[in-house]
């Protein structure tokens, strides 16, 4: 507990005024991810302002709520956001989350004759339009030289898709965690996943207007979950403490958690010129399949919190 204690104490490397430590930050969650590791960590004692949360349970809804303003920061894949940032809309990029790349992948039912990419011809396969599942997908496809249309497709929820693929109405799904994990302990082949072929990015994303009048409490928020992230990754047992927070609020399977998060290894990381060209791809792909049209994806990212994520890292016991 003094450990949590002194993380916490050092957490704030931004100085907050009376006036803005009045204020409220509201942050738009998923599943009660990012709420989970920061009690578990202990970074939100002693909070010079007041955060409020507010849940949902996938990134779309995030971004709008982002671009009407009833959300000053938001959690979510790269996709809604970088949508919204070709219509003009009013948010900006501010962080990235990373996380093994393994934890999205394209998987075949276990009983099924698919072994590689090229068996795919003729197959059912569920894909979620607009997402990791769907650029996935077609660029795995790509890149085994596969027609994209060479597959019958199915457009379902990540949840849908992997009920699918249990009842054999699909042969393969492309999607993320925890169903990746889900599947894979039923036995489900892993044909391909996201490393190397697509970035698979998370953005921590602003509401302009918070950008400009709570700037100091979103340079705060996103010190205390960086130092909490790093705090799960400086032990294992930090890792399954963080899981068994996650599962007991969401009420979802310890197992299934603890191995996900490991494998993850979730951290949260500056912007760098990298992650805004990683950006640019996934721009380019939907664009290319007409959901979007193109923009320089630069215009969407604020580096000036880049600042508050260098040098935050704790000590490994």
């Amino acid at each position: 507990m003094r450990y949590l204690k002194q993380l916490a104490a050092g957490v704030l490397a931004t100085s907050i005024s009376l006036a803005a430590a009045a204020q409220t930050l509201v942050v738009g969650d998923q599943s009660y991810n990012a709420r989970a590791v920061m009690e578990a960590a202990g970074v939100l004692d002693d909070l010079p302002y007041t955060l409020e949360w507010k849940q949902f349970t996938a990134g779309s809804p995030v971004a709008e709520a982002l671009n009407v303003g009833s959300l000053d920061l938001g959690l979510l894949g790269d996709a809604p956001p970088l949508f919204l940032g070709a219509l003009g809309a009013p948010i900006k990029v501010v962080a990235v989350s990373r996380q093994n790349l393994e934890g999205v992948a394209i998987l075949a039912r276990k009983d099924s004759d698919i072994h590689s990419l090229a068996d795919l011809k003729g197959k059912r396969a569920a894909i979620w339009k607009g997402s990791w599942s769907q650029q996935l997908l077609f660029s795995a496809l790509d890149k085994a030289g596969v027609p994209r249309d060479a597959l019958e497709l199915r457009y379902l929820s990540a949840l849908d898709a992997s009920h699918a693929l249990d009842g054999g109405s699909v042969d393969v799904i492309a999607t993320w965690e925890p169903y990746v994990t889900q599947q894979e302990r039923q036995g489900a082949r892993v044909l391909a996943t996201a490393e190397g072929i697509i970035p698979a990015q998370s953005f921590v994303v602003a509401n302009a207007k918070a950008v400009q009048d709570k700037r100091a409490q979103i340079a705060d928020f996103l010190q205390r979950l960086k130092k909490a992230r790093q705090w799960t990754l400086s032990d294992p047992a930090h890792t399954e403490a963080y899981a068994d927070a996650w599962a007991k609020r969401t009420r979802a399977d310890g197992d299934i958690a603890r191995a996900w998060f490991a494998r993850a290894r979730t951290d949260l990381a500056p912007l760098n010129a990298q992650v805004i060209t990683d950006a640019q791809k996934t721009v380019d792909f939907f664009a290319g399949i007409g959901l979007i049209k193109g923009y320089p994806a630069a215009s969407l990212f604020d580096t000036s919190f880049s600042a508050a994520l260098q040098d935050s890292t704790v000590t490994q016991h």
